[in-house]
């Protein structure tokens, strides 16, 4: 007999209208998505984890039924409303158009319809957390024994403990992470700390399966795969935030269209609840490819087992063993990632998920966000939940600002371990028109082009011109080995100074208003604010900054340096 089942427990970590912390059920969320403001876990990643979790609900359901619960075009259910093929390619056209249609409805309603919970009742027996037939998110007793009678050489899976999977990240006995267990003190061998609630424990299970790292030494791999450190650790994850969580999840669910891969359009969604533990496991052995987004948003890093009898309140004993990583160029259909083009083994010539970098604010790599291929050369590729802003746009319903959030996690750079060490979350706002590419009289618009070449010019004179006035500095100063702490700690103050400033700057942009006008705009703060942080270092200068020393025949010091810093800056800003 299963226990705690998620349709009916509270684990769903939210923020109400009011600003209170709670947990709810699935069946609450989905009746009363709209009254959530946001995901409020223990960490942004694991809310990145859960929100791909609930969007994979959203994707499979609207991809078999309209708003009104009726049957696509096309659609062949079986009793659990689970889809019997792949649609037919002369159905394929009014099924999309069917499933835009619905968008359009979820959109304006601001309500998820009862098909959604109706949906979810009929596959109640996959959502115990604790179960001997289909534990959530697990495999079998059985089922682990069978994964374990194909592994050579290994007689049992790798044993973790709460505080492992508890992670605000994993610890280990020379090094304390940043997945701090939970609180208490020592019990023995164990600690008090590994203890969870259910709750807990399916928030973290959720994510464990996102964001792995490689610590663990069970594998079911042969030699032509490679371990998955969990799918989510390597994407530089992008999604669309709405006003509300509903919102969240209407704009991030991507509706078929025959025009963006028409061998994708109508295929089969399989969340991994709708197949046995083992079914799972052996989709993953037998090909690295997925081609539904309700399975990616649901894909697997661990094979795990965990007793169905497991006492809540002592520390729990996981097992897990290691399954295969899937496609990680652009031959996946993953939606919420940046990219990057790889001119280098082992992926030369194709994209890969780019990762956030955690020294950098996310208007920073504004252009590897929003321009495509139609912007620039091949080698830059959109995140393609990007598609979903033009839509949001063109409804006419929707003129105004949304969030474009950015969810990552830094690894230790060991790669035996790829140990989970930080995160990394980070947003800008950008008014929608400005994503549909076209002005008021339907012509082409070079907005996003613009506000890319400022964001780049930007870059230069923080990361270039600084720099060097930095780099003179130092060589006045004779710091030598202390060079590089030096510039790269200055460099990231003066970036802080400007994120907040640039953000309302790009916030406060209308296709409307004059390019040039706007532009200068910022140029003007932003020379401001370079030229304020280059006369601080200037009036804090010493004796020794002003005594200066010989290069190449002539007297360099702070002044001479200061002044063709502030050329150099007003020559760049067109500055007279």
């Amino acid at each position: 007999m299963g226990r705690f089942n998620l349709l009916d427990e509270p684990w769903i970590s939210v923020m109400d209208k009011f600003g209170s912390k709670k947990d709810v059920s699935m069946l609450d969320f989905f009746k009363n998505a709209g009254d959530f403001l946001l995901l409020s876990g223990e960490m942004e990643t694991q809310n990145f984890a859960v929100m791909r979790f609930l969007l994979s609900v959203v994707q499979t359901v609207f991809s078999r039924y309209d708003f009104y619960g009726d049957t696509l075009p096309g659609i062949n259910l079986d009793d659990k409303g689970r889809q019997k093929e792949n649609i037919d390619e002369d159905d394929r056209d009014d099924y999309c158009s069917v499933t835009s249609e619905c968008w359009d409805s979820l959109y304006s309603e601001k309500r998820f319809p009862e098909i959604v919970c109706d949906y979810l009742e009929k596959w109640r027996d996959r959502f115990y957390l604790f179960d001997d037939l289909h534990p959530f998110y697990q495999v079998t007793g059985d089922e682990m024994k069978a994964i374990m009678g194909k592994i050579s050489g290994k007689s049992s899976p790798t044993s973790i403990y709460g505080k492992n999977i508890n992670r605000t990240i994993s610890e280990s006995e020379n090094k304390t992470a940043l997945f701090s267990p939970i609180s208490g003190v020592s019990a023995g061998k164990r600690s008090v700390k590994d203890v969870m609630t259910p709750a807990e424990f399916v928030r973290w299970l959720i994510m464990f399966q996102g964001y792995s790292g490689l610590a663990d030494k069970v594998s079911l791999t042969n030699k032509s795969q490679r371990p998955s450190k969990g799918w989510l650790f390597d994407l530089g994850g992008i999604f669309l935030q709405g006003n509300n969580l509903y919102e969240t999840l209407v704009m991030n669910y991507m509706p078929e269209s025959p025009t963006d891969n028409q061998s994708l359009c109508g295929r089969c969604q399989t969340p991994c609840w709708e197949l046995s533990g083992i079914d799972v496991v052996e989709k993953l052995c037998q090909k690295n490819s997925i081609d539904n987004l309700a399975e990616l948003y649901t894909n697997w890093s661990r094979a795990i087992y965990v007793n169905p009898e497991a006492d809540m309140s002592n520390p729990v004993e996981i097992f897990v063993v290691k399954l295969p990583e899937i496609e990680h160029t652009e031959h996946s259909i993953e939606p919420m990632t940046m990219w990057k083009w790889n001119d280098k083994d082992p992926n030369k010539n194709h994209f890969t998920p780019k990762k956030h970098n955690p020294e950098q604010s996310l208007w920073r790599n504004f252009g590897c966000i929003v321009l495509n291929s139609t912007n620039v050369d091949t080698k830059q590729r959109q995140p393609g939940i990007l598609g979903q802003r033009e839509r949001i746009a063109r409804s006419q319903r929707r003129i105004g600002l949304t969030d474009l959030v950015g969810v990552g996690m830094k690894d230790d750079g060991n790669a035996t371990s790829w140990l989970p060490v930080n995160e990394i979350a980070d947003s800008f706002r950008i008014n929608n028109l400005l994503m549909e590419n076209r002005n008021s009289n339907g012509s082409s618009d070079d907005w996003i082009i613009r506000i890319n070449n400022t964001v780049e010019i930007t870059k230069e004179v923080v990361s270039e011109k600084f720099r060097s006035f930095l780099r003179g500095i130092s060589e006045i100063r004779n710091l030598h080995s202390s060079t590089e702490s030096f510039i790269s700690t200055e460099i990231e103050k003066l970036y802080s100074n400007i994120d907040f400033e640039f953000k309302e700057w790009l916030a406060s942009i209308n296709p409307s208003d004059s390019k040039e006008e706007k532009i200068k705009e910022w140029y003007s703060k932003l020379r401001t604010m370079v030229l304020r942080r280059g006369e601080d270092l200037f009036d804090n200068s010493t004796s020794r900054d002003f005594t200066g020393i010989e290069k190449d025949g002539k007297l360099v010091n702070i002044a001479t340096r200061y002044w063709q810093f502030v050329g150099s800056i007003n020559k760049k800003l067109k500055k007279d």
